[in-house]
C-alpha cells in the first residue's frame, strides 16, 4: 500500500485561551490528521531526547511510524490566544539539525525551524511555513515529479520577491516546475492555480474558531485528496477547506474522508467588512491591552474600527458620550467585550440594539444573570474571544 511520508517540525504548542498544551507542530498535526484514513503514515522530524517518549506515545498510538533525528533542546510555541503571534523558545537562535533525505511516492514537506531535509518524491506537497524567510522547495535539492505548493499570500510574495500574487505564482511555475500552486488568504479562502487557470476556493463558516494549525490540516487534507485519491486540484482544495473548518470548530483529528455529505453541510464564509464600533472597558492595563488587540484583529480581518479610547480619548462626559453615540449610529455593527463589568459597555450594547445594529459580545467567565440584557436584545454571545471576532467578520 502506498504510504504518505510527512516531513517537518514537531513542536510543543501552548495556548492560554482556549487552553491548549500539545506536542504537535505542522508535521505532527498533519500526520495525526491523516492517521485515521487507512493509509500508512511515516513522520520524519527531529526531537530532543526528553520529548521522544511523549511523541512515541502520542503518534505511535495513532498508528504513525516515527523516524526521528536528535535536536539539542525542545522547541515551544506559546500563544495568548489562537490568533496571537506566538513566543518561540529557545531564543535568540535555534541550533540546526542534519536530517537524512526522505524518498517516497507521496511526500508532504513543511518548512522547519531547525532543518531543511532533502526530499525526492513522485508526488510532493510543500508548505514553506515561514512568515519571514520562506524557502523554495528546491532549496535543499528537493525534487518531485508532480509538485504542489501551498502557501499564504505573504509567503508566495517573499519566496519570489514579486510585487503581486499573480507575478509570484508565474515565477513559481517557471522556477519550481510546479503543477499546482495554492495561495491561502484567510477569510477569503484560497485560490488554486493549475493548468493555466485559477479557481477560488471558499472558506467555510464555523461556530468556534481555533486557528492554531489550521493551515497544517489544509495541507494534509489536500495531499491526501490530490496525491493519494487522485482528485482534481480544485476538488482536493475544497475538501481541504471543509476539513479545516471541521478542525477549527472542534479541534478534533483525524479528518474524515471525502463524501457528498461533507461537501454540503457547511455555509460558505464571506468577508463582510464594514465599520465596527469597539466597545469595552479600558481603565486598567489588561483591559487596554485587550482593546488594543481587538482593534488590530478586527482590522486584520478586513473591518474598519471606531474605538472610543483611540478615536476620541478621555474628556468630559457631555462631550465624549455624544461622540460615542454618534459613532454607534454610523457604524455597521458593534463588537463588545463584556467581561470586565463595565456599565458603559452594557449601555452601548443596549443603545446599539435599540438602533437595530448587529451586536457581537465576548462573555468570558460571566454570570448568566449579567447577560440578560444582551441576550434578550438578540446579541450574539460567545465565551471565546477569537471565535467572536470571526463571527462579526462573516456576519
Amino acid at each position: 500500500m502506498t504510504a504518505i511520508d510527512i516531513v517537518g517540525g514537531i513542536y510543543r504548542e501552548k495556548c492560554a485561551f482556549p487552553y491548549w498544551d500539545q506536542i504537535f507542530g505542522s508535521a505532527g498535526r498533519a500526520a495525526t490528521a491523516l492517521a485515521g484514513l487507512a493509509v500508512p503514515i511515516r513522520l520524519h522530524s527531529a526531537l530532543s531526547k526528553g520529548e521522544e517518549l511523549t511523541a512515541e506515545a502520542s503518534f505511535g498510538a495513532a498508528g504513525v511510524d516515527l523516524f526521528l533525528s536528535r535536536r539539542n533542546e525542545p522547541i515551544e510555541f506559546e500563544y495568548l490566544h489562537s490568533l496571537a503571534i506566538p513566543r518561540i523558545s529557545p531564543q535568540p537562535m535555534i541550533n540546526s539539525v542534519n536530517m537524512p533525505a526522505v524518498t517516497g511516492e507521496i511526500v508532504v514537506k513543511f518548512g522547519m525551524m531547525e532543518a531543511d531535509p532533502q526530499v525526492d518524491a513522485n508526488y510532493g506537497i510543500y508548505d514553506p511555513q515561514s512568515a519571514l524567510n520562506p524557502l523554495t522547495f528546491s532549496s535543499a535539492r528537493s525534487r518531485a515529479k508532480h509538485l504542489a505548493i501551498v502557501a499564504n499570500r505573504g509567503e508566495v510574495l517573499k519566496m519570489t520577491y514579486a510585487s503581486s500574487v499573480d507575478d509570484a505564482v508565474r515565477l513559481i511555475f517557471d522556477i519550481q516546475k510546479t503543477e499546482v500552486v495554492i495561495v491561502k488568504d484567510g477569510l477569503n479562502g484560497a485560490t488554486v492555480y493549475s493548468d493555466g487557470v485559477s479557481q477560488p476556493i471558499p472558506a467555510y463558516k464555523t461556530r468556534n474558531v481555533f486557528s492554531i494549525g489550521s493551515g497544517d490540516v489544509f495541507v494534509a487534507a489536500f495531499a491526501y485528496a490530490w496525491a493519494y485519491k487522485k482528485m482534481q486540484a480544485t476538488a482536493a482544495a475544497n475538501f481541504a477547506s471543509l476539513s479545516t473548518a471541521n478542525y477549527v470548530e472542534t479541534r478534533t483529528l483525524p479528518i474524515e474522508p471525502p463524501s457528498d455529505e461533507t461537501s454540503t453541510k457547511r455555509e460558505v464564509a464571506h468577508r463582510t467588512g464594514g465599520r465596527i464600533y469597539l466597545a469595552g472597558p479600558f481603565r486598567e492595563t489588561g483591559q487596554r491591552m485587550l482593546i488594543d488587540d481587538a482593534r488590530s484583529q478586527l482590522q486584520a480581518l478586513g473591518m474598519g474600527v471606531f474605538s472610543p479610547v483611540h478615536d476620541i480619548g478621555p474628556g468630559a462626559a457631555e462631550v465624549v458620550v455624544r461622540q460615542d453615540l454618534a459613532a454607534i449610529q454610523q457604524c455597521d455593527a458593534v463588537f463588545a467585550i463584556l467581561n470586565g463589568g463595565s456599565p458603559g459597555t452594557v449601555f452601548e450594547v443596549g443603545y446599539a440594539s435599540a438602533l437595530g445594529k448587529p451586536v457581537f459580545c465576548v462573555t468570558q467567565n460571566m454570570r448568566e444573570v449579567d447577560l440578560k440584557l444582551p441576550k434578550g436584545a438578540g446579541a450574539l454571545l460567545h465565551e471565546d474571544y477569537v471565535s467572536a471576532l470571526f463571527q462579526i467578520a462573516w456576519r
